[in-house]
């Protein structure tokens, strides 16, 4: 927990606190979970699993990735925002906010915002004047930390903000002290991974020290989206963490089956050795076209070896993992496309997604319905229109 904007005490070895380290790798590995990248989050499985299969085997097995990860993510940000979603303003605005949602095309800034939110429980909305024009845009909160008076969770001092800029071969970065009403920049060198330096002339870098906008708009500029939070933490709770292990064990299930499917694809024959022709040129006895165990000298009729795959028990082991998944992400099955009945009633449909339909109600009333209004009332001011009613109107 930051409680000061000093960079040389909080920052200077680019070395977080401990709640900082855990929540910035938490954010990398919940972005490769996202985009299927699951060499580094399920390491010990894939190891367990080339062991038990190793490389050299033809038929060996990595991870299937059966990405549930995206497919949940991507379910709460259609059921958000699909639907007919309107933002109002005062009468006299009203062309003011069309001009600046259509140039930022805000729909997608809103469902980038939603994809962050939901994968690592966390989402900012960001306002800017650039070359004279508003924009609204999402951030990624691995690069953000919040400052708070005292240590106070309740008393939000402001925030900073880093990026990473490359200019002429060497790597600097810019940091960005949100308060109300103004925003100090820094730009700082950096040598082996640490902070070396400030640039004294950050002007050379398109920025100036302090940008103060408090004529305009006394606020901050940085609006936090949370999923659901809990009284001792700021940070909010991403839609991975409960059902990690459920969908890990999805996954090693199918592999581990898959694997003694592909055996058995291509089954064997078992037999006595005179079922077998000799080769005149090696004097090796086989069986043509087939692989083939002989099973002593008494005639025994050829026969294929089959698996015993108990197809019943694997089926009702992954539906039993999926209906835990169900139920610790709050989605049905037909979120996923999955037991549909065309017959099924608008009314029988809102039953099923119950806990879906709550569970986002929950998100717009913690904290997105008051993000957006701020982030369009903030746009607005710098569009100069002050002191504008906002509604957010999110249909049916």
């Amino acid at each position: 927990m930051l409680t000061t904007f000093d960079i040389n005490e909080n920052f200077r070895n680019l070395k977080w606190s401990g709640d900082d380290i855990e929540r910035l790798k938490n954010y990398a590995r919940y972005r490769d979970l996202y985009r299927s990248d699951f060499a580094k989050p399920f390491a010990n499985v894939l190891r367990k699993i080339r062991q038990r299969y190793p490389l050299s085997n033809t038929t060996a097995q990595s991870l299937i990735e059966v990405n549930l990860f995206r497919a949940l993510t991507d379910f709460y940000k259609f059921l958000i925002t699909n639907n007919n979603f309107e933002i109002k303003v005062t009468e006299g605005a009203a062309s003011d906010w069309e001009k600046i949602s259509l140039q930022n095309n805000f729909i997608s800034v809103l469902k980038e915002v939603c994809i962050d939110n939901s994968r690592f429980g966390d989402a900012l909305f960001k306002v800017a004047v650039v070359d004279n024009e508003v924009k609204i845009f999402s951030v990624c909160p691995d690069c953000w930390f919040p400052v708070f008076n005292n240590g106070n969770l309740n008393d939000l001092a402001g925030h900073i903000l880093f990026f990473d800029i490359v200019r002429d071969g060497k790597i600097y970065k810019h940091i960005e002290k949100i308060h109300k009403g103004y925003i100090e920049n820094e730009i700082w060198e950096v040598a082996n991974g640490k902070l070396s330096r400030p640039v004294s002339d950050i002007e050379a870098f398109g920025v100036s020290a302090v940008d103060d906008f408090s004529n305009i708009w006394n606020d901050f500029v940085l609006f936090p989206v949370k999923n659901s939070t809990e009284s001792d933490s700021y940070f909010g709770e991403s839609d991975y963490k409960v059902c990690e292990s459920i969908i890990e064990e999805v996954m090693l299930t199918v592999s581990q089956n898959s694997k003694i499917i592909n055996r058995h694809a291509n089954p064997k024959l078992a037999g006595s050795i005179e079922n077998t022709e000799m080769n005149p040129e090696t004097g090796e006895r086989r069986f043509p076209n087939s692989d083939f165990i002989t099973i002593g000298h008494d005639g025994t009729k050829p026969e294929y070896i089959t698996a015993d795959l108990q197809s019943d028990a694997i089926k009702s082991h992954i539906d039993t993992l999926l209906q835990m998944f169900y139920m610790l992400s709050k989605t049905p099955p037909q979120a996923y496309g999955l037991d549909i009945d065309s017959n099924m009633s608008g009314e029988s449909l809102k039953q099923i997604f119950t806990s879906a339909m709550a569970k986002v109600d929950d998100i717009r009333a913690v904290s997105l319905n008051n993000a957006i209004i701020r982030t369009v009332k903030c746009a607005l001011a710098f569009a100069g229109r002050k002191n504008v009613d906002v509604e957010v109107h999110w249909g049916d």
